[in-house]
């Protein structure tokens, strides 16, 4: 397995993580075996949170007799300096483990949750004092709108980044990660299987917003079968300037399947490059939410997301059977003029939600 370097913390890691969402729906055997797996053909980077069930202990049972050849990642969901305690303090003893690799601020979406969490009774005071005290090597941030990621590693108080990014979420890309490389702070991401969309259940949302969906624009996109989606999808991101790309892994056959993209990494093909090209045609949403709300309703977030699929990766297909799944569609638009002046990307958000009315003509 391809080990890259953790940015500042000096860690080598490798390329394909395992992500702990999955572990907590599997029995534990199973569990085990998965987690297990993933080391045994190279994976050493574990990332889960309290929020995942069980998996911190599933995790730390699998491997607990190759404890210091492996990275375990961990996350605070509190934003007070006592309550991030308890969750450094029960993480430990979770994994039982005297120390976590890393621990990261949790889903960290908007300027008033970072401020929270950085004021001097917040969580990342814990988390440095963790560290001070030996319970923690490094700190880090996760969360989904990349913007929010640059104001708080700009801080110089985070080692290591987590953020969404895969071949149609492609945001940490514009200027996170060049961000990140100029102040040397590791990146590792996630979600390399679904358009990532914050006002969207991605679990729930019917039709699946997962690009290893059974679609014809998909195929032609990044192959015909599940295992070649994922493939293609995992060397995406691999091609860019991460550390790691971490897929949740629930299955021997996933373990397999991912190992192998990253153990085979050595850089995007010519007609990858050619296939994975997308010109974008408008300025696109990167998903932060001051658009909202709309006084009609509509998410437009979502519209604007299934838009470029449509008009811009030419995923028409896909991104009509997405769009047809919300509930208010763009025809309740009445054009009064409120988003726009809250985008800071200055998107002619109404323009694009006129041309959502017709999307397939």
């Amino acid at each position: 397995m391809q080990k890259r370097r953790l940015g500042r913390t000096e860690l080598s890691i490798s390329c394909i993580g395992c992500g702990g969402i999955p572990i907590r729906d599997l029995a534990v055997n199973m569990a085990l075996k998965v987690v297990r797996k993933a080391f045994d053909m190279g994976i050493n980077y574990f990332d889960t949170a309290p929020t995942y069930g069980d998996s911190e202990e599933k995790i730390g049972l699998a491997l607990k007799d190759v404890r210091d050849k492996c990275v375990f990642t961990t996350k605070t969901v509190s934003r007070t300096k006592r309550d991030s305690l308890n969750d450094v303090e029960n993480s430990l003893r979770r994994f039982k483990t005297d120390r976590l690799d890393v621990i990261q601020l949790h889903g960290i979406d908007d300027l008033k949750t970072l401020d929270k969490a950085m004021k001097s009774d917040g969580s990342l005071k814990t988390c440095k004092e963790a560290r001070s005290k030996g319970l923690v090597d490094f700190v880090g941030i996760s969360g989904h709108i990349p913007r929010v990621l640059v104001k708080a590693i700009g801080t110089n108080e985070f080692d290591v980044v987590t953020v969404p990014l895969n071949i149609v979420t492609r945001q940490a890309s514009e200027e996170l990660l060049s961000r990140a490389k100029e102040l040397d702070v590791g990146v590792t991401t996630i979600k390399p299987f679904l358009t990532k969309i914050t006002t969207l259940s991605t679990t729930n949302y019917r039709p699946s917003l997962s690009i290893l969906s059974e679609n014809p624009d998909l195929a032609d996109f990044l192959g015909h079968t599940t295992n070649d989606k994922a493939r293609s999808a995992l060397r995406y991101v691999l091609a860019q300037d991460v550390s790691a790309v971490v897929p949740g892994l629930r299955s021997l056959r996933e373990v397999d399947v991912a190992a192998k993209a990253g153990k085979e990494f050595n850089g995007l093909t010519e007609e990858e490059k050619r296939r994975f090209k997308v010109h974008l045609k408008y300025e696109y949403c990167r998903d932060c939410g001051l658009c909202r709300p709309c006084p009609e309703n509509l998410n437009i977030i979502a519209i604007l997301r299934f838009h470029s699929l449509i008009f811009d990766y030419d995923l028409k297909d896909w991104g009509k059977k997405l769009y047809d799944g919300l509930e208010v569609k763009a025809e309740s638009c009445t054009k009064c003029g409120e988003c726009e002046p809250r985008c800071p990307y200055n998107i002619q958000i109404i323009d694009l939600i006129q041309e959502m009315q017709s999307p397939m003509s």
